[in-house]
């Protein structure tokens, strides 16, 4: 089974292998993940290696990609983000 029938994005704990995995099937870069989360490619490596926990706007953002990904809307690569902003 893969992990979007394994799981439900929204209901899981943000763990740095969810992260990662999350990425990975949205088919995204850490820079590119980064520039969506407005974030820093350098914070998305913390968080993938588990050296950060994401904060409560970043777990939303998250959880925003999890529904795109589980409900297969568009993934193609997001537009930018402005930092600061939901």
């Amino acid at each position: 089974m893969s992990i979007i029938t394994d799981n439900i994005w929204g209901r899981m704990s943000w763990t740095a292998k969810n992260i990662c995995a999350l990425r990975k099937t949205a088919k995204m870069t850490q820079t590119q993940l980064a520039n969506w989360l407005g974030v820093t490619q350098v914070h998305v490596a913390h968080l993938e290696s588990g050296f950060r926990s994401p904060g409560p706007q970043t777990m939303r953002l998250l959880h925003v990609l999890g529904e795109r990904v589980k409900t297969d809307k568009s993934l193609a690569i997001p537009t930018k983000r402005k930092r600061g902003k939901i």
